[in-house]
């Protein structure tokens, strides 16, 4: 059978010292597809798979998957490639697919982009994240010194993964995430002096960075300080005086896990501050697990004192709404869905203040697009 795969990028056969990789790419097996990108037969990065490609779907209009065929990554490389001829692979490890993708690249001196300004050394912060003992590092090596466990290093950030895990960078990515929210700004900005943890932070804008935040996630961004995968978080006990999340906890495999575990984190008093989806379709594929009520979100925050919670504007149902149409019109082929979804979409979007004020307090927390919850560690 034609294996169906193209590489997008890079063209040619000389690399940066990041590079993006990106193409499409239909399993024959037809299950979702483990791609991880090999350099002289070891693995270095796995492949994020399921973004949308309607111009592969207009191809292979048959295939379901045609769809979310879309794959990415960056590769990395450190100063002891410069000027190397490597050989780059992609496999997919699903199947037993094997090598879907192999060229020999020649790589460009090495010239890593500068570190920001920061009030911390990360290496001071974080501990074993299976035993919570002490970290050994030795150039590009670490370790925990009493169990072994080996931690990847991909630049300056650590990446603590599941076992069998495998870096995922996007070092390039040139989107960046939501800005912060009124609220979450007056944390930060009462507690400029204090380290705090942006939990799931994606790809912030430069200019919003600071200097006292840890930023974390579980994939590599450019300003990424920790990379984590795992339940338990690779922080000492009582470190942050604030932890701050936006759109993550919908994408934790045990959200009840992580909230135990970030209230270890915060030292007594500490503030945390959440919010999550509720009505909204499925993002960040494939790892959206659980979108959560009020009630469930309040439930799942329970080791925190309450503070405030409820619906943030840009968590009214005029938002949700307007997610739904977004994501329903690739998948429709029908002309006249897509041109009807089209309109429901512009009229939502031009009436969105009056749709949610005529739905009413009661119609706005049963239909909101998502809930927040700021809470207190108690002393």
């Amino acid at each position: 059978m034609t294996t169906k795969f193209n590489l997008d990028t890079p063209v040619g056969n000389l690399l940066e010292t990041v590079t993006r990789f990106s193409g499409w790419y239909i399993p024959n097996h037809g299950d979702r597809p483990r791609l991880k990108i090999e350099c002289n037969g070891k693995l270095e990065a796995a492949m994020e798979w399921g973004s949308l490609r309607p111009d592969v779907c207009a191809v292979y209009p048959g295939d379901p998957q045609a769809i979310i065929s879309e794959f990415q990554s960056d590769l990395l490389y450190g100063n002891d490639d410069r000027n190397r001829e490597i050989n780059v692979s992609i496999v997919d490890e699903s199947h037993q697919e094997g090598e879907l993708f192999k060229r020999t690249y020649r790589v460009q001196p090495f010239n890593l982009r500068t570190m920001r300004p920061r009030l911390f050394e990360i290496f001071d912060l974080v501990v074993c994240s299976e035993c919570h003992s002490p970290l050994s590092r030795t150039g590009q090596e670490i370790a925990c010194v009493e169990c072994g466990t080996r931690i990847p290093l991909r630049g300056e950030a650590p990446h603590f993964l599941c076992e069998g895990g495998t870096p995922c960078l996007r070092l390039t990515e040139r989107t960046s995430t939501h800005p912060y929210s009124s609220e979450v700004l007056e944390i930060l900005d009462r507690n400029q002096d204090n380290l705090i943890l942006d939990f799931g932070a994606g790809h912030a804008s430069r200019e919003l960075l600071r200097p006292n935040v840890v930023y974390m996630d579980a994939v590599q961004y450019q300003w990424t300080d920790v990379v984590c995968t795992r339940l338990r978080l690779p922080f000492r006990d009582h470190l942050f005086s604030a932890v701050v999340s936006q759109a993550v906890f919908e994408h934790l495999p045990d959200p009840h896990h992580t909230a135990k575990e970030l209230f270890r984190i915060l030292q007594p008093g500490g503030i945390i501050h959440v919010d999550t989806a509720f009505m909204q379709p499925l993002h960040g594929d494939p790892w959206h697990f659980f979108n959560m009520t009020q009630h469930g979100l309040r439930q799942v925050m329970a080791p925190f004192e309450e503070i405030r919670s409820g619906v943030k504007s840009y968590q009214f149902p005029s938002a949700g709404l307007m997610m739904q149409f977004e994501a329903i019109l690739p998948f429709l082929s029908s002309r006249k869905w897509r041109k009807q979804v089209k309109a429901w979409h512009t009229q939502c979007q031009q009436g969105a203040e009056e749709l949610d004020r005529s739905l009413g307090e009661v119609g706005r927390k049963t239909l909101a697009a998502g809930f927040y919850f700021e809470g207190r560690r108690p002393h």
